[in-house]
């Protein structure tokens, strides 16, 4: 494993990288193919380009996963929801449809 102990250009660090044992190569390549494709999807999420769903699948991981990147980086999820009188509307429109639906079942 390398250990770097000051900043590093990508000049300098591409020798080390090809110095590094074939198989450790790759699992940088995938780490950081992974980690780009996580930062590309987290952006798209924030501009609210995609839905917090579409973003996991196009980071490649799962939806809690996704959410578990968003909190590790201080991203808040923003739900949106109706207020409290639009979601009692909702709700007493709801009951009504359920009661005039048993009333006709009943008969």
């Amino acid at each position: 494993m390398i250990q770097i102990s000051e900043p590093i250009t990508l000049e300098k660090l591409l020798p080390l990288i090809h110095k590094l044992p074939k198989v450790e190569r790759d699992q940088l390549r995938k780490s950081l193919e992974a980690e780009s494709q996580l930062d590309a999807a987290i952006l798209l999420y924030q501009e609210g380009e995609v839905t917090l769903g579409r973003a996991a699948e196009l980071a490649g991981i799962h939806r809690f996963e996704f959410e578990e990147a968003l909190a590790a980086r201080g991203i808040w999820k923003i739900v949106e929801v109706d207020s409290a009188e639009e979601s009692k509307a909702r709700i007493s429109h709801i009951k009504r449809l359920h009661k005039s639906k048993d009333k006709t079942e009943g008969q």
